[in-house]
């Protein structure tokens, strides 16, 4: 996949001049791989390396400044990782991340709620919500851009720090009547 992604630009791993990764929140498996991978290609390859986060990545893609927007990542028991930002060029945190129910991601008082997998939401639980959802595109380009307005910040730090949330406790899932 690497060589498959790197020849649609033109280069090889070699012509690398940097390696951006997101560290979640995520898959578990994806996450260990994806950012295993990062860490043995900037080991090896001697190139700067970095991270963000999978929240602030999805905060930047919004499309206007001065909102606040939450950033949500579906997870598992009908539950969402969650992390609200104030939107500029850089986003600003507003909090910690954490985990709601679809119910409460539905009450959340922000401009925007923007994630991945907001569209496969029911319909009871869609009418519910109080503010408008944005699936956001691709991420990798607004990463890049993200990285740009950071001014070079390089910390391969986080490639051997992924953001996991479940050791917090999830909402659990509704009792079934009956």
């Amino acid at each position: 996949m690497i060589d498959a992604l790197l020849s649609d630009v033109d280069t090889e791993v070699g012509g690398l001049g940097g390696i951006l990764a997101l560290r979640g929140p995520g898959s578990f498996t994806g996450l260990r791989v994806g950012l295993a991978t990062c860490l043995g290609l900037h080991q090896a390859l001697g190139v700067p390396a970095t991270t963000l986060t999978t929240f602030e990545t999805i905060a930047a893609v919004c499309p206007e400044n001065n909102l606040t927007v939450l950033a949500a990542v579906e997870s598992i028991r009908q539950s969402w990782l969650v992390q609200a930002y104030r939107t500029d060029v850089v986003p600003e945190s507003l909090g910690d991340p954490r985990i709601v129910s679809t119910e409460e991601l539905a009450a959340e008082r922000v401009d925007l709620v923007i994630g991945f997998g907001l569209s496969d939401i029911s319909m009871p639980s869609k009418r519910a919500f109080r503010t408008p959802t944005l699936e956001p595109p691709p991420l990798a380009g607004h990463a890049l851009i993200l990285q740009e307005h950071k001014q070079g910040e390089w910390d391969p730090s986080g490639l051997v720090r992924p953001l996991y949330l479940h050791g917090l406790s999830a909402p659990q899932p509704p009792t079934p009547v009956g």
